[in-house]
């Protein structure tokens, strides 16, 4: 995970990362960032070429097993589990790319700096 106080974005790369892994650690690296008053984090999935639900090219399932990080996330978005933290589909405000996904975080009207960032473990692969 990389912090980058000056850009105001948190930056997770989930290669090698497992999906129950990357379920349980990509919300508490979003409310983290929005305690803090961040304004992004940025997702980097990978697997570009493997096309997500709702994209053309989309066969029901990823290749053997790859683009199911990419497929969790983005069901988190537009499923609406994140929208305490992070701002509306509809504002146009999130960048969702086939490699990564920077996700833009409301305003938090009173940031915690002293809040926790969470450990995320070293990868499962």
């Amino acid at each position: 995970m990389e912090i980058e106080h000056d850009t105001g974005i948190v930056r997770v790369d989930w290669h090698r990362y497992a999906p129950d892994q990357v379920a349980l650690w990509a919300d508490k690296v979003l409310q983290a960032a929005y305690e803090h008053g961040f304004t992004a984090v940025e997702f980097v999935h990978g697997a570009p070429e493997v096309a997500a639900r709702g994209t053309p090219g989309w066969t029901g399932q990823g290749a053997g097993g790859r683009g199911q990080v990419k497929d969790l996330l983005r069901r988190r978005l537009y499923g609406g589990r994140w929208r305490r933290w992070v701002k509306e589909v509809r504002s146009g405000e999130h960048q969702i790319l086939e490699g990564r996904m920077v996700i833009a975080l409301r305003d938090n009207p009173k940031p915690n700096r002293s809040a926790r960032w969470p450990l995320v473990p070293p990868p499962a692969y």
